[in-house]
């Protein structure tokens, strides 16, 4: 599978660009802030998706690999393939669209596009979860924590760091999470939803 693409732009086309690989022409499918750094001529590196399908295989490009984990989760809902998928992250910035998830704001969602009522709120159902899951795995435990916290609030604490928010903005929004209360202290994962209305 390609996963990553290094070359020179030269073509664009709508959403899909074409990435010279020494002579070899790759067209790639791309996000909205993928589109942003490319322009004929210039340099790029591509974070890559590739969908394997029975009557086709087709590149996905993205900014980084936040962008890339948020479109690998969408596409596990129901109903949602890659070119949905493709329009929402276009749409709707990453880190936004995980505080959506994370609050389930599906009406947010419904603005996009194609995305109706019943797939916004699939999405929410279905990945709600899956984004605490996604944030705790792809996070590693910092050394030294700059105040003291619980154990389950470390983790929330580095999960948001994981999902890309700066570090002083996660501790301010995992704060007055504790500060709401509602007995929340002791389970990582509800601190996580709960920060992240407050971001």
């Amino acid at each position: 599978m390609i996963s990553m693409l290094r070359g020179k732009v030269s073509e664009l086309n709508g959403n899909a660009i074409t990435v010279d690989i020494g002579g070899v022409g790759y067209d790639v499918i791309c996000s909205s802030a993928c589109l942003e750094k490319a322009r004929p001529g210039s340099n790029v590196e591509l974070t890559v998706y590739t969908d394997v399908r029975p009557e086709s295989i087709q590149l996905f490009g993205f900014a980084d690999r936040l962008e890339k984990q948020v479109f690998l989760l969408l596409i596990k809902v129901k109903g949602v393939g890659a070119r949905s998928a493709l329009e929402i992250i276009s749409n709707v910035e990453k880190k936004e669209l995980l505080r959506i998830i994370g609050t389930g704001e599906a009406a947010r969602l419904q603005r996009v596009k194609g995305i109706g009522k019943k797939t916004a709120e699939r999405i929410i159902v279905e990945l709600k979860d899956r984004v605490v899951e996604y944030v705790k795995e792809s996070s590693p435990l910092a050394a030294g924590i700059e105040r003291e916290v619980s154990s389950a609030a470390n983790d929330a604490l580095e999960a948001l760091c994981a999902l890309g928010f700066a570090r002083r903005e996660a501790e301010n929004a995992l704060q007055a999470a504790i500060d709401s209360g509602n007995g929340l202290g002791s389970d990582s994962g509800e601190l996580l939803k709960a920060a992240l209305r407050y971001i």
